[in-house]
């Protein structure tokens, strides 16, 4: 069944953001909550909807979006006949409520629609008990995760009368339509993710109060070190709200096989007894205070400042988890050993956990990556840390392990193998043309090119530029059809080498450095841009600066839902220098548009430039003019390569044409005039500084084609030009190396 239509019951926090991810994935949906009154009987569903549809923090990714979500009630909305492909429950934790909604769902459905309730407490079974046997064997558990739009997780958990059917379809639906990870979990407490995710956090500040541990040293050791996220362990329980974790741990403590590993923590529950619950109360372990964030100390129940933690091991550690895993695993100090034991007792929970919560020991590790965001799952850190040695020293220490274990001889995961359910770029590759420092260019589906960008961080390097346009010379010459461009990790690339900019200025070499490194970058993006054959580039994640850049210029893009595109060079001092300037000029200025409308738009172009603005998501990117009608938004942004491979074939297929370069009519010197008139303004009532002035002007005077009469001819390879002349001129400023110091020194912007 192809789902189109979606009924969402209940709008309070959780139904109101899973109805806002339906729609933004193209579902008409309906929102339904109670009647609260009599006068305004669609109340409730009403204010959620004008949350869903703010004009200034909307949860759509496109407000256009808004006219495929309407709102109503249970009672005059869930009569006659429903036509919905498919019902969500997102109600108050109780039981009684759920019954009632579901009664009223099961009287008006069609006989194929699927029933799901995004329960996170209550067993499934007890929901489905009011449910006829053919219901029943529509019925599941479809727990998202907090934020829906932004957490990849999803548990799907069938009851044993759930049809294999119904369970593919649900599965099918979340992963290829909403986007997500789907894990089948077992109706047990927790299902998986918060099962495992809450044992481990409990067993950490168990252990962390009996060897006197601080909250902050605690934090130090249950971070990145070991994967997991940079909060640490209390201030992610501060993130996902106090009463939450010990409301999990109190209800698995009632159950007898589970009460060894759950424990009361004693400064937790006074916390949640003060109504100390974490962000949500703007306090719990730790506590904002104007600028400085403080701590809870139980000896003084109070909030106090914190102490950098002394422990040796701390400064052993890398971002190789696999050489954190070996000093961990060796470590003989205090610190070392809480750290192994909290790996040690992650490990062995889990495995506990197959098959009691999931039957495959990857979705315990995809529950944990996608829903708790750990760098990797408690499976694969074991396997980094040497499946053999870590099986024995368990057994030492906890005597038998669970039958599956015993019986394991070798570790987890093959070579290369990761976790997803897409098919890994890998297994398109027919061969390797090349693997450099900076990219890797294979062949894939015998005539196609994948070219990934590798240099570290994903910069945009000099040594990258050559690399493509020796990629692009391949393309044209040889006989390959297409060519893809893609990058590995959370972000596409986030831009230049700021050390490289902030040595050309210190060393007073900012033309003879900088100067061939920006002709170099503009003669790769017109090689792309002008491609004979069609280039699509996958994009996820934030492309900022050089990253945005590549983009634009790019004759086509993949981009996954959540990606984040902007020219920000304003932020460090400069402009745009790879020619993003002279793109943009080209989009309004080769249009049809009348010449004013033509100034309007360039100058929403100028102030997005200017206030380095950078989209919220891949559609806002549109409506910045970043990305155009013709590029494709996803929102499964693992097929995004997948996806590019099969549009490059289409345009290879379709008779493509490459872009022809053109010539347009400037905007010139009344351009300016303009600008310089808002800029005044803007100054004189101090938004922005002198600074500010200067750099948006330099802006300006490129996108308008210099100080020339307006409708005088101009092409891109001159509007380059004028923003090469300027970004050297404020790169050799010292105001611009002052805001490239600050920015490399606290990751923060200067307005200077």
């Amino acid at each position: 069944m192809t789902i189109r239509k979606a009924t969402v019951l209940g709008a309070g926090v959780m139904g109101s953001q899973i109805a806002a991810l339906l729609v933004n994935a193209g579902l008409k949906v309906k929102l339904l909550d109670i009647v609260a009154d009599d006068k305004d009987r669609n109340k409730v569903s009403k204010k959620a909807y004008e949350m869903i549809t703010d004009k200034k923090r909307p949860q759509l990714f496109d407000l256009d979006f808004a006219s495929n979500l309407s709102y109503g009630n249970f009672e005059d909305d869930l009569k006659g006949q429903d036509d919905s492909d498919i019902f969500i429950e997102a109600v108050k934790e109780e039981l009684e409520i759920k019954h009632e909604v579901w009664n009223k769902v099961k009287s008006v459905a069609k006989g194929n629609a699927l029933f799901a309730t995004n329960t996170s407490g209550i067993p499934i079974a007890y929901i489905a008990k009011i449910l006829g046997e053919e219901e029943r064997r529509r019925f599941f558990g479809m727990h998202f995760f907090n934020p829906p739009r932004i957490m990849k997780l999803v548990e799907i958990i069938p009851l044993e009368d759930t049809s294999e059917q119904s369970v593919d379809e649900a599965q099918a639906f979340a992963e290829d339509k909403l986007g997500k990870g789907v894990v089948i979990a077992n109706d047990v407490p927790g299902f998986v993710a918060n099962r495992v995710g809450t044992q481990t956090m409990n067993d950490i500040m168990y252990r962390a109060e009996n060897q006197g541990m601080s909250i902050t040293e605690t934090d130090a050791l249950t971070g990145r070190s070991i994967g997991r996220p940079s909060t640490g362990t209390y201030g992610l329980s501060d993130l996902v709200g106090l009463d939450i974790a010990v409301t999990v741990t109190k209800g698995l403590q009632q159950i007898p096989e589970e009460k060894e590993f759950f424990h009361d923590t004693k400064i937790a529950e006074k916390l949640v007894g003060q109504g100390a619950l974490g962000r949500k109360t703007k306090q719990g372990f730790y506590k904002k205070d104007k600028k400085e964030i403080l701590v809870f100390d139980p000896e003084q129940n109070d909030y106090v400042s914190q102490q950098q933690p002394q422990f040796e091991i701390l400064g052993q550690f890398s971002k190789d988890l696999e050489a954190n895993m070996d000093v961990i695993f060796n470590a003989q100090d205090e610190a070392g050993l809480f750290m192994w034991e909290t790996l040690r007792n992650n490990f062995y929970y889990s495995a506990l956990n197959v098959p009691k919560a999931a039957s495959d020991y990857k979705d315990i590790d995809r529950a944990l990556v996608w829903g708790f965001n750990w760098k990797k799952g408690p499976f694969q850190l074991w396997d980094l840390m040497g499946f053999e040695r870590v099986k024995n020293r368990m057994k030492e220490e906890l005597g038998e392990l669970p039958d599956w274990i015993e019986e394991r001889t070798s570790g987890f995961y093959e070579a290369g193998e990761t976790i997803e359910r897409t098919a890994p770029v890998a297994s398109f590759i027919d061969s390797q043309i090349w693997d450099r420092e900076d990219s890797n260019l294979s062949v894939v589906h015998s005539d196609q090119l994948l070219l990934k960008l590798q240099s570290a961080n994903n910069i945009i390097s000099d040594g990258f530029s050559s690399d493509l346009i020796e990629a692009i010379d391949l393309l044209e010459t040889e006989d390959f059809s297409s060519m893809v461009i893609y990058a590995d990790g959370r972000n596409f690339s986030v831009g230049a080498n700021l050390y490289m900019m902030k040595k050309a200025h210190e060393m007073k070499q900012v033309d003879e450095l900088v100067g061939p490194a920006i002709d170099h970058l503009h003669e790769s993006f017109n090689r792309l841009k002008y491609a004979l054959k069609p280039v699509v580039t996958a994009v996820q994640g934030k492309a900022l600066g050089g990253g945005c850049e590549l983009v634009l210029h790019s004759p086509f893009v993949v981009a996954a839902s959540e990606t984040y595109m902007g020219m920000v060079e304003t932020g460090v001092g400069l402009l745009p220098s790879g020619g993003g300037l002279a793109e943009m000029a080209d989009r309004i200025l080769s249009t049809t548009h009348k010449h004013n409308d033509k100034q309007e738009s360039m100058t929403d172009i100028l102030m997005n430039i200017g206030l380095a603005k950078v989209s919220t998501n891949a559609y806002e990117a549109k409506r910045y003019g970043y990305l155009r009608d013709t590029d494709s938004i996803l929102l499964n942004s693992e097929k995004r390569v997948e996806v590019a491979l099969e549009k490059a074939r289409f345009e290879a297929n379709t008779n493509y044409i490459p872009k022809p370069k053109g010539q347009y009519n400037a905007l010139g010197r009344d351009f300016i005039a303009l600008i310089k008139g808002q800029l005044d303004a803007q100054r004189l009532g101090h938004f922005i500084s002198d600074y500010d002035y200067e750099i948006t002007l330099k802006i300006a005077e490129a996108l308008a084609g210099g100080n020339l009469p307006r409708n005088t001819y101009v092409n891109q390879r001159y509007i380059q030009k004028l923003e090469r002349e300027r970004f050297l001129s404020l790169l050799q400023n010292e105001k611009t190396h002052a805001r490239i110091s600050h920015m490399l020194e606290t990751g923060k912007p200067l307005r200077n």
